[in-house]
C-alpha cells in the first residue's frame, strides 16, 4: 500500500480539497471503472467539546481549602495501608 501525505482543506459542506499533485498520484489506470481508495484523515485541531465525555465535570461549590481539608481527613481515617502484611 502506498502512503501519500499532504495537507488539505475541509470545506464547511464536507468536501475535502486535495492538492492537484495528490490527485494525480491516486488516480487509477482505468478511466471507465471507478475504483475505491482508502483515505485516512488526521486532524491537528483538538476536539475540546467532547472532552467532558472522558473527564468529570467539577460540580462542587466549596472552595479549594475545604476540599483539600476533606481529602486529608479521609486519608487520615484510612488505616488499610497500615494493616497490609507484605
Amino acid at each position: 500500500m502506498k502512503t501519500i501525505t499532504c495537507e488539505a482543506e475541509l470545506l464547511p459542506d464536507g468536501h475535502l480539497v486535495l492538492p492537484p499533485e495528490v490527485i494525480k498520484q491516486i488516480k487509477t489506470r482505468s478511466k471507465k471503472k471507478p475504483t475505491k481508495r482508502r483515505i485516512i484523515i488526521l486532524t491537528d485541531e483538538p476536539r475540546l467539546h467532547h472532552l467532558s465525555r472522558f473527564c468529570g465535570k467539577w460540580q462542587d461549590e466549596r472552595d479549594a481549602d475545604e476540599i483539600i481539608a476533606e481529602i486529608r481527613a479521609d486519608r487520615e481515617k484510612n488505616v488499610r495501608s497500615e494493616k497490609v502484611c507484605l
